[in-house]
């Protein structure tokens, strides 16, 4: 209870000026073991959800539900939300990227892609991060081994296009396409998080990001109205798992992580995570793991260490972080 309130109220100046030079404390390694946990397992649970019910209307639901949700906390604790116009832009403009046309494209995307692989084209966030940061993040310049991970991954990504092989169904191909774009719009992002919502509680900022990407999502859902679905008990522990760890407590300690951590520390997350969202698909869903996808994921791994090796060595201004947007 005393970290979620932590929280909530967001850091403190001191906290801020400080917290990276430290040991993290107890409650941070927590925190950043629970999000991989959460986050390399909400691939599958996205899978079980659109085997059963229409994609745009699985992801939308999932995000006017975490949007009620986190609304209803934020009024709770008593929680203002932001009243400038440009953090309520730049909120808004997150909550898009990260939220509607992610959840757009990943949720469409499991129909035809194994969930292990979707994931591993997310991981590749923290890449595109590095090259965006080098023209809107002051101090932070790409450096030889920073275009070197970027050329790694963009040949990972180009490996990964196409595989496993889309055999009759073209939307296999068009789906590698769209997740090898996705994560550049993830990278958008993580630079206005970086440079505009570093401050002030996390759990508004994310209820406005949520309810921006649930107006994104809401045309997709109409366009389903009508197909066939069936809410399982399956389905719906599936559903509520997005909704309750996945988002309402994903996204918020996600925000939080990065305010406290190295952006070295937080890259790292992708490995983890894309690493074991492919071990629960080919365990509990029965996904098969192909040689050009681990040739693929070999590769964006590569370019995620070459960044964090960068940016470890870097003395200039802290790079941002792109993480698995509320995947």
């Amino acid at each position: 209870m005393r970290a979620w309130r932590e929280i909530a109220r967001g850091p403190s100046s001191e906290h801020m000026r400080h917290h990276r030079t430290r040991m993290p404390p107890r409650s941070v390694i927590a925190g950043y073991l629970l999000l991989v946990l959460m986050w390399g397992s909400t691939w599958a649970a996205i899978k079980i959800g659109v085997a059963s019910v229409p994609p745009f209307v699985f992801a939308f639901e999932r995000a006017v539900a975490v949007s009620l949700v986190m609304t209803a906390i934020c009024m709770a604790m008593g929680l203002r939300f932001p009243r400038d116009r440009r953090t309520l832009a730049a909120a808004a403009v997150a909550g898009i990227v990260n939220t509607g046309t992610s959840w757009a494209i990943i949720f469409w995307s499991e129909q035809y892609v194994p969930s292990g692989l979707v994931a591993v084209f997310g991981s590749a966030g923290p890449i595109w991060t590095a090259f965006l940061a080098h023209f809107f993040v002051r101090g932070d310049r790409l450096s030889p081994l920073k275009v070197a991970g970027l050329v790694l991954g963009v040949v990972g990504i180009g490996v990964l296009v196409g595989a496993p092989d889309p055999g009759s169904r073209p939307e296999a191909f068009l789906a590698t396409i769209l997740l090898a774009l996705m994560p550049i719009s993830w990278a958008v992002g993580t630079i206005l998080q970086v440079r505009v919502l570093r401050h002030g509680s996390p759990l508004p900022l994310v209820a406005v990001g949520t309810w921006s990407g649930s107006v994104v999502l809401l045309p997709f859902a109409l366009s389903e109205i009508g197909q066939p679905m069936s809410w399982s008990p399956q389905v719906g522990l599936a559903f509520a798992y997005l909704v309750l760890l996945g988002s309402c407590v994903g996204l918020v300690l996600q925000l939080w992580l990065t305010r406290r951590l190295r952006p070295t520390t937080m890259t790292l997350t992708q490995l983890l995570i894309s690493a074991q969202a492919l071990v629960i698909g080919a365990v509990a869903l029965g996904e098969s793991i192909t040689w050009r996808m681990l040739g693929g994921a070999a590769l964006v791994a590569l370019a995620i260490g070459f960044n964090a090796i960068a940016g470890a060595r870097s003395r200039s201004e802290p790079e941002p972080v792109a993480v698995a947007a509320g995947d």
